[in-house]
């Protein structure tokens, strides 16, 4: 019984790890060989193999391997849109003990500029970054987030990276700071809305800076603008019936828009509607505000309504920054009416040239 519980096949791997080095995008798919030999005293069997990407395929004897015989398994990398450092494991299966062994490749690949400019299209030199935008979508106030975005060197020089523009809200962070050529970095923005500045959309500007890590008088930096953008929403989740009862109650009396009818270029004109409190706590004007940067300025008479009283909300437009003859632009009202809490204003009207 001794003798038949030793005999049995042992799987020698010669090599589990291998480094492909730097590949080229463009020279397409590449593959690594791992040998293997069997040190035991039955036939060798290789039951199932088991890669865990797409890009990564496998191929391996399918007849027995005989004891003391040696055998090969090829691992296939795909770089095609693959920039950058890449690990990929493949776990093989035989009919040993332990039954499975783990493969793995690395490397680095380097792209064509077809996929640089697919999944880096920003540019701060010869940084190369996924997108300008870090959207932190909707968020109550009080929550954090965290998010990131990638940054590649396309550089054949190492790079030192900064960014610049934390805020008591926002803190970025480059990891690492220091990026070798070919070689991928991360910017990552926490984010805390209770130290927002603003109710309801808030944009910030984050800036990123990099130069080769030769720096000298004559060498340029380079730079490149990141917008970081949030929903900071009230949290009416917590409150109880009674101070649901109790809650502001806002009402506008107008039909979704706001009609200035027909201006003449070049005049100011204003218009304004009421914002009255139906409810019986105070209601509370949380913000106002227009996406529009020129020509239109809103401006309210109180920001705390109480039971039964209005505010006056006035909306004034410079028609001569106006662009276009139509006027058709959004107004957004924010407070604290659980029911309510965002209300959309169209502002229309029509800019004649005499």
């Amino acid at each position: 019984m001794a003798v038949i519980a030793q005999a049995q096949p042992q799987v020698t791997w010669l090599e589990q790890r291998q480094d492909m080095g730097v590949i080229l995008e463009k020279n397409g798919k590449v593959n690594s060989t791992f040998r293997l030999v069997n040190t035991g005293s039955q036939p060798l069997l290789i039951v199932k193999t088991q890669v865990g990407c797409g890009c990564t395929a496998i191929s391996y004897p399918q007849q027995a391997i005989a004891p003391g015989d040696t055998a090969a398994v090829t691992l296939t990398y795909n770089p095609s849109g693959r920039p950058g450092q890449f690990s990929k494991q493949a776990l093989i299966f035989t009919n040993t003990t332990p039954k499975r062994s783990v493969l793995e490749i690395t490397g680095n690949v380097i792209p064509t500029d077809a996929t640089l400019d697919k999944q880096y299209p920003v540019k701060a030199g010869p940084l190369r970054i996924t997108q300008q935008l870090m959207p932190m979508g909707e968020l109550t106030r009080g929550q954090n987030k965290t998010t990131y975005l990638s940054a590649y060197n396309a550089s054949t020089d190492t790079l030192l990276v900064h960014v610049q523009g934390a805020q008591p809200h926002i803190s970025p962070a480059i990891v690492p700071d220091t990026v070798a050529p070919g070689r991928v970095t991360a910017l990552t923005v926490h984010y805390r809305s209770a130290q927002a500045p603003l109710w309801g959309l808030n944009v910030d500007t984050l800036t990123l800076t990099c130069e080769p890590i030769r720096h000298s008088s004559g060498t340029p930096s380079w730079k490149a603008s990141i917008n970081v953008m949030a929903q900071v929403l009230e949290d009416f989740g917590n409150m109880t019936d009674e101070q649901l009862k109790r809650a502001p109650v806002m009402w506008t009396g107008l039909n979704e828009s706001l009609d200035f009818g027909s201006m003449t270029r070049g005049k100011i004109v204003s218009n304004s509607f009421q914002v009255t409190n139906h409810g019986k706590d105070p209601l509370i004007i949380r913000r106002l505000w227009t996406p529009v940067e020129h020509g239109i300025t809103v401006s309210t008479d109180k920001l705390e309504v109480k039971h039964g009283k209005s505010a006056t909300v006035t909306i004034t437009v410079d028609t001569s920054l106006i662009e276009g003859e139509l006027l058709n632009a959004p107004l957004t009202l924010m407070t604290n009416d659980p029911d309510k809490p965002r209300v959309t204003v169209r502002l229309v009207g029509i800019i004649d040239k005499h």
